[in-house]
């Protein structure tokens, strides 16, 4: 059965739904999707009226209660990143509220919870960044030892990603410092012996990256009528490819100052 809420929680409902959006759009949600999760958790709590406007940036929900009148509530995200198992986590906690099964300050602290809750281990992340970009090396024609050089490149790629994202790095020097390790690497494995293709391996070492999600999202909300926040993804997008392509083209001036061969 779906809760009912009382008079008594329509802050603390207004709150989870808010603090639901805010953490659904950091961990990189797109908009539209965020708008029908806050109606879910808002239509069975027997408001006269709601609205909900969701950017790219912050979150806006004004909720109309007989006893309480009009309550508005924003919030700004200024800082987003792709995190898909965080995205469930708290999908779970709607589920449980909407079930009936946590009260809403019960959901709130739960949504608080979700970014201690046990990821995947360091390891295994930086061993991803490598073995993905490998299979997207041999997938685009390249030979095996391109693979190879794609794993290592990928792993050194992501080893340096994950210490910038650990201190708040803004997203267009991450990708630009990405772009930069991945050529740099690539160039630097081939004058050992190990790779033949240079394009090929950076780019398959870069798709962890490529901004393929936030283009996806664009695509999206635009498509369900969201304009503005489907041409602000497109942007985004186009500045993240701007980025690593930055980054890649510094390292292959950089490798050619160096006196490197050429790529």
């Amino acid at each position: 059965m779906q809760r009912e809420c009382i008079v008594l929680d329509n802050k603390a409902v207004l709150e989870f739904a808010v603090c639901t959006g805010e953490r659904m759009l950091a961990n990189g949600c797109g908009t539209h999707r965020i708008e029908g999760l806050i109606k879910k958790i808002l239509s069975p709590c027997g408001f006269k009226n709601y609205e909900i406007f969701v950017t790219t940036t912050g979150i806006v929900v004004t909720v109309d209660s007989e006893t309480t009148g009009v309550t508005t509530m924003v919030k700004q995200v200024p800082k987003k990143k792709m995190h898909t198992e965080h995205v469930s986590l708290i999908e779970d906690v709607v589920n449980d509220f909407i079930n009936g099964e946590l009260t809403a300050e019960q959901a709130i602290i739960e949504l608080n919870n979700v970014d201690s809750k046990a990821t995947y281990p360091y390891w295994v992340t930086i061993l991803a960044f490598g073995m993905a970009g490998a299979f997207r090396t041999l997938m685009f024609g390249g030979q095996l030892i391109d693979g190879i050089a794609s794993v290592i490149a990928g792993m050194c790629m992501g080893i340096f990603v994950q210490a910038l994202n650990s201190r708040n790095t803004f997203t267009f020097l991450v990708n630009c410092c990405g772009g930069f390790v991945a050529g740099f690497m690539a160039a630097l494995l081939i004058s050992f012996g190990i790779g033949s293709t240079f394009d090929k391996i950076v780019i398959g070492t870069l798709m962890p990256i490529a901004p393929g999600v936030p283009f996806v999202h664009s695509v999206n909300d635009i498509l369900h009528g969201d304009y503005t926040s489907g041409t602000t993804r497109a942007y985004e997008a186009l500045l993240t490819a701007a980025a690593i392509s930055a980054g890649v083209a510094f390292a292959v001036m950089l490798w050619k100052v160096l006196g490197g061969a050429s790529v």
